[in-house]
């Protein structure tokens, strides 16, 4: 045996080990020491090890184990503080986890910090329900919060493999509301838990690839790819043996399934443990019926109700990335008939963003960083785009698609390129998609469909056939003027540059290789990427709702998306483009509005938000029923629908450890006033001093008393929004007075440096007793919005180094994380920032409000330390927790 089978063997020993050992001890360095040993003793077997070898090898396990390096972090609250029934030994060795675990690393390759995440997640998971060998009835809810197209069915999927090798015996997932999505689950889980599904040969798929079922491995199901549960369904399995059934969330499935499980219970007395997975918990599963009018629960939730009422011991686990209409359930929702409602009573695990996930922060600015160079990759839509989708209001309207408009074709062109620069990089034989989202409405999909058919054929032919065609010197300028230059600005990756002689040699291959289908109830096209794994898939998706939740697109890269929504958790969902992107994030677009854009950057900081809450209290060992979640309100948006919104209330906000920026402003000359004149009062109190720091010249004063700060806020008027609010500031600092804390404020003019950016002279600002050299270019890339009449969002206005002008630089200059910095500050001592800013930004400019030196926009900015104020009440708040 060859040296390189020798390691290969000694490291599939270590880990095979390694896991069992680590499972059983606390210490990860003395279960990796024992590995090794095990591990020496197998392989040589097939041949000496010597010392030397022993210890180069031992070296690598350990660097890429990690071990030693770990940093715990719990990712769960749970409700119970007594101590759980599970230990991860239980599953460490187990069948179905053990076959998984080893798919996922030998087969799929996946990295170990992927696998090990599964793991631990799915331990805290396991260790929050109920244990099935106990006889006593147990009923334990709870939500697994992950992050949009980021793994949450690998995570389930790792769950159900421990949940049969611990001894549950029926499990149920409920796979979304449309039939692709169910049956791609089904699929999914037949190759990867059942373990019962070969190739056209007869080679085994999936963890069965590792080794095959035995005769007491065998998982019946009662769904197939192709058929859900049936009404006529008889004589299935008996369900005291292990059984999964995959089924969608329709009120047809779930009454049938309902009234079988009833049957069986009473035809054979049944008495076993369920777990019922709930992927996509927060679609239709959320009752929205309204108790206080006896209104009886809507129709999937009263299903869900009910079948879990047939079993005396059960879980339920939802997994979702917009837990907004989760957490906003009532707790003490119950009827007779369905039993208590599906508030995530007993647990909230939060998964690990994944390693090469891209997800709201590697596409907007959500750390509100002023100094964020890298490169949109949103391409906002025009008006002659806007115009052909905002006539469309009704399916008759499917006749006024008559051809493709401008945008839409440079995004198909876009397409091409990325499909040929992604090809020359090595990434040949990927999937690569498109998606164009313009209606809910199948009649104008299938217009879209066949326009972009023909415009797509049109274009193909001019490459293959013209070399003289415009088509070719469309696609050099897009190829020359912003893939190369967004690439190049991209932060840390290096990639090979083509030239465009090689770029057009690859176009002309792979346009021939680009399908259109069209996606949606009407169509026969299907996304089986699955058929085309050997070559990959390139195609353009058209469609609506069918694309928008749970369906993966392999390898998305270009998103046409026009269809606005004012709930966070759709708008975040329809985000099809998150995901993995690795190799081709800088070759991403998305061609959607100003608003639809805009939109998304608050509620991808909302979500952030939202994850860092979580974390924070998960820290402090708080239970579900105490997490009453931040959730950021927003001018036009509501968190989910209304319906699902009646627990709602709004109130009291803690802005510790966070930094507040006014990013929206009034467009009114009379608001652009008031707030200049609410600066000069407050500079005219002040004993301002010149003052420069990391090479920004400030006029500050320290030792400000908090009621100066809060008479100027109830004079200064942040734009109609949530998202910087001077009402809730005022309140927040009122209340923390109350403790004694923020009663010390600095306060620091910020002076503009113009000169140092681009095309823009300085801009003197008389500020009441001071004059500025300058006021601050901030915000000179964003556009100005059409209408005159509309909020600006001029984007983050606060560089790092401003914030931090009141703290000793030598002392924070290691730290990397924001809010530990803004933590370093004493509870009593606060930091505003006033921003005069540059009206000759194209953004103000377009105003046409007057502007002189003694009338600019003015930004205002607070840091805030940490708190020691009790956080029961939070934004929008559950009013039944």
């Amino acid at each position: 045996m060859s040296a390189i089978d020798n390691k290969s063997l000694f490291e599939q020993a270590f880990t095979n080990n390694y896991y069992m050992l680590k499972a059983h001890s606390a210490n990860s360095e003395e279960a990796a020491e024992k590995a090794l040993e095990l591990a020496r003793v197998l392989a040589s077997g097939f041949g000496p090890i010597d010392d030397a070898q022993f210890q180069k090898w031992s070296l690598e396990m350990f660097m890429k184990y990690k071990i030693g390096l770990e940093v715990p972090k719990d990712y769960v609250m749970r409700n119970s503080k007594e101590k759980s029934w599970f230990e991860p030994k239980m599953a460490a060795s187990g069948f179905f986890w053990t076959r998984y675990r080893r798919y996922l690393s030998e087969a799929k390759n996946w990295p170990l910090e992927a696998v090990t995440a599964i793991d631990e997640t799915t331990n805290q998971i396991m260790a929050s329900i109920g244990n099935p060998k106990s006889m006593e009835p147990f009923d334990k809810r709870g939500l697994v919060l992950g992050y949009v197209q980021s793994g949450k069915t690998a995570n389930f999927t790792g769950l159900i493999n421990k949940a049969y090798d611990v001894g549950y015996k029926l499990i149920i997932v409920l796979s979304g509301i449309h039939n692709d999505l169910r049956a791609q689950t089904q699929i999914r889980l037949n190759e990867e838990v059942i373990g019962n599904r070969t190739d056209k040969d007869g080679n085994p798929i999936g963890v069965a690839q590792i080794y095959a079922n035995t005769a007491e491995h065998i998982i019946s199901s009662w769904t197939t790819e192709v058929n859900d549960i049936k009404s006529n369904q008889r004589g299935t399995s008996n369900l005291n043996s292990p059984t999964l059934m995959v089924v969608k969330k329709n009120k047809t499935v779930l009454e049938s399934l309902r009234d079988q499980l009833i049957n069986h219970r009473d035809l054979y007395n049944l008495d076993i443990p369920v777990l019922i997975i709930d992927d996509e918990a927060d679609q239709a599963s959320v009752d929205t019926s309204n108790p206080d009018k006896n209104e009886d629960p809507k129709t999937i939730n009263r299903l869900i109700r009910q079948i879990l009422e047939v079993f005396k011991r059960k879980a339920f686990a939802g997994y979702t990335a917009t837990p907004f209409a989760n957490l906003l359930i009532s707790k003490e929702g119950s009827t007779e008939g369905e039993g208590d409602d599906l508030y995530p009573k007993d647990f909230l695990v939060g998964l690990p963003k994944p390693k090469e996930y891209c997800g709201p922060e590697e596409y907007f600015n959500v750390e509100e960083d002023a100094e964020d160079t890298r490169p949109s990759l949103i391409r906002h839509l025009r008006q002659e785009d806007l115009e052909v989708f905002t006539t469309i209001k009704k399916k008759s309207d499917a006749d006024k698609f008559e051809e493709v408009p401008p945008q839409m074709r440079e995004a198909i062109l876009e397409f091409l390129l990325v499909i040929a620069v992604r090809n020359l990089r090595g990434q040949i034989k990927k999937h690569n998609s498109m998606l164009i989202h313009t209606s809910r409405f199948k009649d104008v999909q299938s217009s879209v469909k066949d326009e972009v058919s023909r415009t797509f054929d049109a274009i193909s032919k001019q490459l293959q056939y013209n070399p003289e065609s415009s088509v070719i010197t469309e696609l050099q300028e897009l190829y020359e003027n912003d893939i190369l230059p967004t690439s190049r600005e991209w932060p840390n990756e290096n990639h090979p540059e083509f030239s465009w002689d090689e770029v057009y040699e690859e176009l002309r291959k792979c346009c021939e290789t680009i399908q259109v289908f069209e996606i949606n109830g009407n169509s026969r096209d299907a996304l089986d990427y699955h058929q085309y794994k050997e070559d990959g898939l390139n195609v353009i998706a058209v469609g609506g709702d069918k694309l928008s939740r749970g369906l993966t697109l392999e390898g998305l890269s270009i998103t046409y998306y026009f269809r606005n929504t004012l709930m966070y958790d759709t708008l975040m969902q329809m985000g099809r483009w998150f995901g993995y992107r690795k190799g081709y994030m800088d070759l991403c677009r998305i061609y959607t509005s100003d608003e639809i854009a805009s939109n998304f950057e608050h509620l991808a900081i909302a979500m952030i938000q939202l994850r860092q809450e979580f974390d924070r209290l998960a820290a402090l060992k708080k239970t579900p029923s105490e997490y009453a979640v931040k959730m950021l309100s927003h001018p036009t948006m509501k968190l989910t629908s209304p319906l699902k919104m009646r627990n709602a209330v709004s109130s009291n906000v803690i802005y510790a450890g966070t930094l507040q920026q006014t990013r929206l402003f009034d467009p009114s000359e009379e608001v652009l006033k008031g707030n200049m004149d609410a600066a000069v009062k407050l500079v005219n109190k002040l004993p301002l001093e010149r003052t420069i720091y990391r090479k920004t010249n400030f006029y500050s004063a320290s030792g400000v008393n908090s009621e100066m700060i809060k008479e100027f806020l109830s004079e200064y008027q942040t734009a109609d929004s949530n998202i910087v609010n001077s009402i809730l500031i005022a309140d927040y600092i009122d209340r923390a007075n109350n403790e004694g804390e923020l009663t010390d404020w600095t306060v620091a003019v910020v002076e503009g440096d113009p000169s140092a950016s681009s095309g823009l002279s300085n801009y003197p600002v008389e500020l009441g007793k001071i004059n500025l050299k300058s006021a601050a270019a901030l915000g000179k890339k964003v556009k100005a919005p059409e209408n005159k009449d509309q909020i600006r969002d001029i984007g983050a206005i606060v560089s790092p180094n401003h914030e931090y002008m009141d703290l000793n630089y030598e002392e924070i200059k290691g730290i990397k994380d924001r809010t530990e910095k803004r933590r370093m500050r004493d509870k009593e001592k606060g930091l505003m920032l006033i921003y005069p800013l540059h009206p000759e930004v194209p953004i103000f400019n377009s105003l046409g409000a007057g502007f002189s030196s003694k009338l600019v926009p003015i930004g205002i900015a607070f840091s805030f330390p940490g708190t020691e104020i009790d956080d029961t009440s939070v934004y929008q708040t559950n009013k039944t927790v």
